[in-house]
């Protein structure tokens, strides 16, 4: 009797560990639910300002917009465009409304963000132009944050904007990491960061180092940050890496100012850097540079982004192999002659550190909200 008894007490007990350890692991299965094939689409472009107008440059993106159609792309969940819908400086509103006729058939325009190039004469915020900072969508599938002209300035004659641009950009960041945000960000920017002879004519990108330093971190804690830029579409000022398709990413080497219009310094980059595609022209450039007119396609999984970039004739090389600028005699470095095929993955990563974001200090001087 007493031997029975013990075997039913053995049972009991074996049964509640069994049931409670099957209650302790139920979550983890679940949380390991994850649809890799889930695929959110988003297209970015730069610079639709062909000199014969808006119709023209209308043309441009619908004979790009065709041929990716032929490669099966027939819809997109999020349209970005890096500034300039005017050739001139006084028509941007126009420009952005027929830059948004031809997409119209492909996205909703509540998913379209418009930045502000050193062309558009009108209020960011306003007329169609994206505010600046925040402009993540709705679905959150990713991140958005617009760089405007305003705010990191052709000629960068204002090192203090600049510095508080960098600063607001890393409270956004800080807040991403707080989140555990492993979704790709786009930084939406007119200008370059990359140091070039237009740096040393004229000023772009000298102060580049106030943002560049804050997306270096940024990344290098885990964050999955896509820098995206236009504006040197022409005098082959970008020709040195890669002319109209440049394309860096983790690991590869950039040239970024110190501070400076004449002196400068390698760095290595921990982000995805690229010009997001120009749409009117790139002209006045050095023999055998890429002069090809495109836009850039990123299909984002749970796991990574695929990177591919369209021209009017189908898939474009990310990045071509960089000239010298005889044009504006450049010698102070050498080409970059590497070239990146289409499509290139970027693994998104998971594991975000918990650290803060202190490269810029705050300072009163610094406007804080985003």
């Amino acid at each position: 009797m007493r031997k029975t008894l013990f075997s039913l007490i053995v049972l009991f007990l074996t049964s509640c560990s069994n049931n409670l350890s099957s209650s302790l692991v139920a979550p983890l299965s679940s949380s390991s639910n994850v649809d890799y094939s889930k695929m959110v689409r988003v297209v970015a472009c730069s610079d639709y300002q062909d000199d014969r107008g808006h119709i023209k440059s209308q043309e441009n993106v619908l004979d790009i917009l065709m041929s990716m159609e032929e490669n099966g792309i027939d819809e997109m969940n999020g349209f970005l465009c890096c500034g300039d819908y005017d050739y001139g400086y006084e028509d941007s509103v126009n420009g952005i409304a027929s830059l948004k006729d031809a997409i119209s058939y492909y996205i909703e325009e509540e998913n379209m963000v418009f930045a502000q190039g050193n062309h558009d004469e009108i209020l960011s915020g306003t007329n169609g132009l994206a505010k600046s900072g925040d402009n993540d969508p709705i679905s959150n599938e990713y991140g958005v944050f617009v760089i405007n002209e305003d705010d990191y300035m052709w000629y960068n004659n204002n090192a203090l904007t600049i510095k508080n641009t960098a600063y607001k950009l890393q409270s956004y960041l800080n807040e991403k990491i707080e989140e555990d945000y492993n979704k790709p960000i786009f930084i939406l920017s007119h200008l370059a960061l990359n140091y070039s002879m237009r740096t040393y004519y004229d000023g772009d990108g000298q102060y580049a180092s106030f943002i560049f330093d804050v997306l270096n971190e940024a990344s290098n804690l885990g964050l999955n940050i896509i820098y995206l830029f236009g504006h040197n579409h022409s005098n082959g000022w970008d020709d040195y890496l890669g002319g109209s398709s440049v394309y860096l990413t983790k690991g590869d080497s950039i040239l970024i100012a110190d501070n400076s219009k004449e002196e400068f310094s390698e760095r290595i980059l921990n982000f995805t850097y690229m010009n997001a595609g120009y749409v009117g022209y790139y002209r006045n450039v050095n023999e055998g540079a890429d002069t090809t007119l495109t836009m850039t396609v990123f299909d984002i999984y749970y796991d990574k982004v695929i990177i591919n970039r369209y021209s009017k004739d189908g898939l474009h090389l990310l990045k071509s192999q960089g000239v010298t600028n005889v044009y504006k005699n450049e010698t102070q470095y050498e080409p970059n002659i590497k070239e990146y095929p289409s499509p290139q993955i970027n693994i998104l990563e998971k594991n975000i550190a918990n650290n803060i974001i202190s490269i810029i200090p705050k300072n009163k001087n610094y406007i804080v909200a985003i």
